[in-house]
């Protein structure tokens, strides 16, 4: 008996000094806790709206009782694909717990994920998508402002869910968020670049070497100059004059190392950085601009609410709301007519409320005049919206442009790069420093900078009554190529398995890397960057002398010119016939095409010289000069040949029409000239299928008359059979709303 009451006392005594023990590590523990954002406060009501106030304090202590089995009740409706009752459960819970992280997450995910997919429209799908990014995006990161998973999944939402064709209606997906931007911010500024890239790297180098306007500098100019006034004859353009002491100014003025690259991101930060100086409130604004006080009260007359109290989405989107009733007409004032609507038969027959909006908000605001105060409201409001309907920090904003490139804000990926960006920063590390679920964060910024390099140069046309409508079209941004590389560089190192491994980035990311490199010189070249492209190429030769395997890397020992071409080039064979050389002509010349519908008339220009670069090679080897056979139709003839095809392609979808319609008003008349008569009934098929006007789609060019005098040969005969481009239940129409039918 005494020896188990020795027992019974050591075991107690061992029990309160472990005990003691362990409270020696509760400091640490709460400092763990809070890094992680899992220290609860003292007044779990403190912040919480009033129906969370109101059951945390109901139930009481029986509260964390509830929550775990309602936790286990939901996994159980989960598993039967009850995904419904699951997400009214997971709101429950969040009501309970508003500082429990894994729920905000988990009906975010089922709102996106699962519950939109069980919807067949593009209108109730994006609704689903949406509604799971504004419950993490105003309420979950709102009461856990340091939980950095649901920083994560939001921008996962925004990059894989929105921005990669894995859903059928991602491009639905895109459409509506590139509308809500484009209301706010309009399309992004466009830097003063038409300077020849080349000619201003070959400036600032000479600045820099020497500090002077040198004699060389100003001869390199000048038969740049001379190489520009030639081009633009031969293409039919005006040239336009420019002084060499008005481009060294600009170069002095953007200081070492200037590039279209940096120009694009600095004029993308100033026009963030605009509305961000912007005043907080009503006062402030009066006291900068007092005129502005009078035109609150003008706008409040015509029953816009126009205050400093906080600005929901759902007030903003209201029928008498700020999006409808301000910047939908605003942005008709301030961005191009949109060419949607103009092409609709019925447009010049109906009334347009948004003009009649838009010309009273100018007579207000003096919008087209450009009236200071006029433009102060505007950006007061801007960031009004921007940061309490978007929650978009407008600082984050400028450091995502700064630390990653021009993003286009109406782009998918450029939120996902903001939100991911945003929750490193809230867990206390940055885009350059992370520990924390290493793989999945650079994941995200992989896939984001990818895509923006991909797809971050957007043309939107939107139809403001069906947005899933309007017209838009992706194409490459070449400021993303340094983003990407420096991406490459920084976070490919991360995930080498083993240290010492060949390439800049790592073993892991090394054939992605130099694949990347390889695809951005080629684009670069093509697009007339000649200095950026021989800048990467001289990069890759250094760094990727050598395979995967250890061999030499003979793609990389040759010249720059020759590494681009040979891509459209066979180059099986020792000389390329004609098949292979018009092959790579025309396949240049479509890409020249693309560009053009793209809005891009410099890459246009360059493309097409690097097509007659190929075509003059092969053209002039005279030892074909015997054999006729083997030589190509005139350079123009495969010019307008490519352009046909482009414009005969089949309209599968009003979206094909619209880039028709954008390319026929870029072409040159050359071009238009020689493929309108052949093409009219085509056009006219194609406008019937979707309700345009063809006259404002296609119009003829003009001086048809005397180039069908000259050219009889173009003209085809009444008598030849009508081409159809495709038999009318191969067309997507669009519904009666949209088509004005």
């Amino acid at each position: 008996m005494p020896r188990s009451r020795a027992i019974q006392l050591f075991g107690v005594g061992a029990c309160v000094a472990l005990i003691l023990a362990a409270s020696t590590r509760i400091p640490a523990i709460n400092e763990g806790r809070r890094a992680l954002n899992l220290m609860a406060t003292a007044d779990v009501t403190r912040q919480a709206p009033p129906e969370y106030a109101f059951f945390i304090q109901a139930f009481g202590a029986f509260r964390s009782l509830i929550v775990n089995f309602a936790f286990i009740r939901l996994e159980t409706l989960k598993e039967k694909g009850r995904y419904f009752d699951a997400m009214q459960l997971a709101r429950w819970i969040c009501t309970l717990q508003p500082y429990f992280p894994a729920v905000w997450e988990y009906a975010s995910w089922n709102m996106a994920w699962n519950i939109s997919v069980t919807t067949f429209t593009a209108e109730e799908r994006w609704n689903w998508v949406y509604n799971g990014v504004k419950l993490l995006r105003d309420l979950g990161i709102r009461y856990n402002p340091r939980a950095v998973n649901l920083y994560k999944q939001l921008a996962w939402t925004f990059n894989n869910k929105m921005s990669e064709p894995t859903d059928d209606y991602h491009l639905a997906y895109k459409a509506n968020w590139a509308w809500r931007m484009h209301l706010v911010l309009g399309e992004p500024p466009r830097p003063q670049t038409e300077l020849d890239p080349n000619a201003v790297a070959s400036l600032a180098d000479a600045e820099q070497r020497e500090g002077l306007l040198t004699a060389a500098a100003r001869v390199a100019w000048e038969q740049n100059e001379e190489k520009r006034r030639r081009m633009a004859q031969e293409r039919g353009q005006r040239y336009v004059e420019r002084r060499f002491e008005d481009v060294h100014k600009t170069v002095v003025a953007e200081g070492e190392g200037l590039t279209p690259y940096k120009l694009a991101r600095k004029a993308a930060a100033d026009a963030i950085r605009e509305i961000a100086t912007a005043p907080r409130t009503l006062e402030a604004l009066y006291r900068e601009q007092p005129p502005a006080r009078e035109m609150v009260a003008a706008l409040r007359g015509l029953g816009l609410k126009i205050t400093d109290d906080e600005l929901s989405e759902e007030e903003y989107w209201a029928e008498n709301g700020l999006a409808r009733n301000f910047f939908m007409p605003y942005r008709r004032l301030a961005s191009p007519d949109a060419i949607l609507i103009s092409l609709l038969q019925s447009a010049s027959e109906r009334d347009d409320p948004v003009a009649s909006a838009a010309q009273k908000l100018d007579d207000i605001l003096g919008v087209r005049a450009g009236n200071p105060a006029g433009q102060a409201l505007v950006r007061w409001l801007q960031r009004k919206v921007l940061e309490q309907v978007y929650r978009l920090e407008l600082d984050h904003m400028i450091a995502v442009i700064e630390e990653f490139g021009p993003v286009d804000w109406r782009s998918v990926d450029s939120q996902s790069l903001y939100w991911v960006t945003r929750g490193l920063i809230a867990g206390g590390e940055s885009p350059n420093d992370f520990r924390s679920d290493k793989l999945n964060t650079a994941r995200i910024m992989f896939f984001s900078l990818r895509n923006l390099f991909l797809r971050n140069r957007i043309v939107f046309d939107p139809a403001p009554e069906r947005i899933q409508y309007s017209y838009l079209n992706f194409s490459r941004d070449l400021n993303f190529i340094e983003p990407m590389h420096q991406a490459f560089l920084r976070y490919g190192p991360l995930f080498d398995p083993k240290e010492g491994s060949p390439g800049a980035a790592g073993d892991a990311f090394r054939i992605g890397h130099f694949n990347f490199i390889s695809e951005a010189i080629r684009s670069l070249y093509l697009s007339g960057r000649e200095a950026e492209a021989e800048h990467y190429f001289r990069w890759l030769q250094a760094n990727y002398p050598l395979t995967d395997t250890g061999q030499v890397n003979q793609a990389v020992r040759k010249s720059l010119r020759d590494f681009v071409l040979d891509n459209f080039l066979d180059t099986t064979a020792s000389t390329p016939g004609p098949r292979e050389v018009r092959v790579a002509v025309e396949a240049l010349l479509d890409y020249a095409i693309s560009e053009l519908a793209a809005g891009n008339a410099q890459g246009f220009a360059a493309a097409t010289d690097r097509a007659r670069e190929i075509y003059d090679r092969y053209q002039s080897d005279q030892s074909m000069w015997m054999q006729a056979s083997k030589r190509l139709p005139p350079f123009i003839d495969i010019q307008i040949d490519v352009v046909g095809q482009v414009l005969a392609a089949p309209p599968i979808s009003h979206v094909v029409t619209l880039k028709k319609v954008r390319l026929w008003r870029a072409l040159p008349l050359f071009l238009r000239q020689p493929v309108y008569d052949v093409l009219l009934d085509v056009f006219r098929f194609e406008c019937e299928q979707f309700g345009f006007d063809v006259a404002r789609a296609f119009p003829e060019p003009p001086g048809m008359d005397a180039y069908r005098a000259a050219h009889p040969s173009r003209r085809r005969p009444d008598s030849e059979p009508q081409p159809r481009p495709g038999q009318p239940d191969e067309v997507e129409t669009l519904p009666p709303k949209f088509s004005g039918q």
